[in-house]
């Protein structure tokens, strides 16, 4: 499924959490090493309007220790930074054939309407589909912040993302021949609903509720309500859901019967094996990121569906 040879490595800064690993290929992909720290208040705010890392100092203690603790060597890295710090829109394109530096030029003109802060001052990336491009917009000081601080630690984030894009990208072989369903990825402090209609990503939405939130099933259900409410020819009978941590089997049977939606679970152990007694799901956005940059390089096989734009630093 990966044609890679050597260990990457992926960390995951979360706005509570930051967790670090190494994947190994052998005759499977493996997990060779992990790790996790708390960051405490006050260290990490998300926000897609400023610098989020509140304090540099214990923000890059924090990550020495954690990328340590996991065997990460000085190098390439890559880093996967709150959903909470993009924008994701579609954008319609006049010419989908023209070059991509025109493309981006049109993207950056139309999004004068409706970005809060100067389009110059973004970085972005899209992916193609019809006459329009999902298009995730990130505010290019709050993407240089993360670089920073694990640059300074002589480490190289090549590849940067968020967790729902680099967990739906990592699943999406798993998605088939099916062209309508939900993606939904829950997560300690925020979840995200995508959805795909005629193969193509139609709608995106990410808050800062995590499964620890009672407020969690209805948040993702009024998403989804709300899309359907502008697409009443929208028919979604299958959901599937990356849990991390949470208790998945609350979550798939309050979100059947909220929804009425087949919910069928995504499980990175299904992909990556690791030593006995990990809970490997809630290393998920940290693996999807290191497995992420592999994908960018191209390697990977052809076994894929419909993707999200693959990286934020550009």
């Amino acid at each position: 499924m990966f044609g890679f040879s050597k260990t990457v490595s992926g960390v995951d800064a979360g706005a509570k959490v930051l967790r670090a690993v190494r994947i190994k290929k052998g005759d499977a992909l493996s997990l060779t090493g992990y790790a996790e720290r708390p960051l405490p208040e006050g260290v990490l705010l998300p926000s897609y309007t400023r610098e989020n890392i509140l304090d540099m100092k214990r923000f890059q203690d924090i990550a020495a220790l954690t990328v340590g603790a996991a065997g990460i060597q000085r190098g390439d890295i890559s880093l996967s930074i709150p959903d909470q710090v993009v924008k994701v829109s579609i954008v319609e394109l006049k010419d989908r054939a023209a070059k991509r530096s025109d493309i981006l030029k049109f993207i950056r003109w139309k999004s004068k309407r409706f970005l809060p802060y100067d389009p110059e001052k973004a970085k972005i990336d899209y992916h193609l589909f019809g006459d329009s491009a999902m298009t995730v917009f990130v505010k290019a000081d709050v993407v240089s912040d993360y670089e920073e601080a694990f640059c300074s630690l002589s480490f190289k984030p090549g590849f940067v993302s968020t967790p729902s894009i680099n967990l739906f990208n990592l699943f999406s072989q798993w998605f088939g021949d099916t062209k309508e369903f939900t993606f939904i990825s829950a997560l300690e402090d925020s979840f995200a609903v995508i959805i795909v209609r005629n193969g193509s990503v139609a709608f995106y939405r990410s808050t800062e509720v995590g499964y620890t939130d009672e407020r969690l099933i209805q948040e993702i259900n009024s998403s989804i309500l709300y899309y359907i409410s502008e697409n009443p020819d929208a028919v979604l009978k299958k959901a599937f859901l990356f849990a991390g941590t949470g208790d998945r089997e609350f979550l798939e049977t309050h979100l059947s019967d909220a929804t009425g939606m087949d919910i069928v679970p995504l499980l990175i152990s299904d992909m990556v094996t690791g030593p006995s007694g990990i809970d490997i799901e809630s290393y998920g956005p940290a693996v999807a990121a290191a497995l992420g940059r592999i994908k960018e390089r191209g390697v990977r096989s052809q076994e894929r569906g419909v993707e999200m734009p693959l990286g934020i630093n550009r």
